[in-house]
């Protein structure tokens, strides 16, 4: 496997797939810059650094990719290595339109590879645990869906940049989205969002929003909320809670390690600061899960429909936030 553009989450995986993922070697990596280089030198085995993506596919044998380049390049990323031959484990969203994940799948049903998009959340042990109670019925039927995401610092305007990552709902909210699809196992048909660039000046000036609320209703009739925000400087918040007419449950916590300090001013904690931290075994699950289905030739566990779906909950959301009207998909 090689992994497309080391950046944040590049890197992570890259490392995962050196390190934790089974039946998987890591042979190359594409980077444009020097430090992605030598941070990647230091992974065990032979890495070989390319520094585009028609200069992998022209020197390297492989399998498989995982693309990690920036969202505006995912497409024409999947697009070339589908027409490669390889199967593709693609970070989300798939595209920044719905257009351009019809033209994703285009690529990879024509070319016969398997396609996986990084729903790492699907992955998250807390959240599987959640799925199963609620399938079992443990809290009846789902009507309220809740989540809470919040970075600790906001991105750079360059990637908060809504052309090249989609901006915060896209980017950010699209974890709570797609889990609030898998957990309610039903699809979403109308949002309303508020949203508004409060405190960083680097995301206003790219025409972006720093925190944002989407109220959704689903097909069934149920509802929802979403809060995101770039700015909680207390830690790396994931939160989510599922309410049905017999209980609810509860996805999350805020301690990073389970220690917990008492003294005459209060009480205190450690926080995750980063995904890599609070979602670090789901990142290497959903590896393990594209690498088992390729091995195995059996169904990626996160369709194209999942992904796709996600994607136009997503813009509608941000098309609801800058029109300040419903949308129904």
């Amino acid at each position: 496997m090689a992994v497309i553009g080391v950046g944040r989450i590049g890197l992570v995986h890259a490392e995962n797939l050196a390190r934790r993922v089974g039946h998987a070697r890591l042979v190359a990596v594409t980077t444009s810059k020097q430090e992605g280089a030598i941070q990647v030198r230091h992974l065990p085995g032979e890495v070989k650094v390319f520094p585009t993506l028609e200069q992998l596919l022209a020197g390297q044998r492989l399998d498989a990719v995982v693309v990690a380049s920036s969202t505006a390049a995912h497409v024409e990323n999947v697009e070339r290595c589908a027409a490669a031959g390889l199967h593709v484990f693609c970070e989300k969203p798939l595209a920044l339109t719905v257009e351009g994940c019809d033209r994703a799948a285009a690529a990879v049903t024509k070319a016969g590879v398997k396609l996986m998009i990084g729903h790492v959340r699907q992955f998250d042990s807390g959240c599987v645990e959640a799925k199963r109670s609620i399938d079992s019925g443990a809290i009846g039927q789902p009507v309220v869906y809740r989540a809470i995401s919040g970075d600790v610092d906001p991105p750079l305007p360059e990637f908060a940049d809504p052309d090249v990552s989609g901006g915060l709902i896209l980017d950010s909210m699209y974890h709570d989205i797609y889990l609030g699809r898998w957990l309610m196992a039903d699809d979403i048909t109308r949002v309303y969002g508020e949203g508004d660039a409060l405190i960083d000046e680097g995301v206003r000036s790219v025409g972006d929003v720093d925190n944002a609320v989407v109220s959704l209703r689903f097909a069934g009739g149920a509802m929802g909320t979403l809060t995101a925000s770039r700015v909680t400087r207390y830690g790396h918040d994931l939160r989510a809670e599922v309410i049905g007419d017999e209980g609810a449950v509860q996805i999350g916590y805020l301690r990073q390690t389970p220690v917990r300090l008492l003294d005459q001013r209060g009480v205190h904690h450690d926080m995750a600061r980063t995904t890599a931290e609070r979602m670090g075994e789901a990142l290497v699950a959903e590896l393990q899960a594209f690498v088992d289905c390729v091995i195995h030739d059996t169904d990626s566990p996160v369709t194209f429909r999942d992904g796709r779906a996600t994607v136009e909950v997503a813009v509608a959301a941000t098309r609801s936030i800058h029109s300040g009207e419903p949308v129904d998909l």
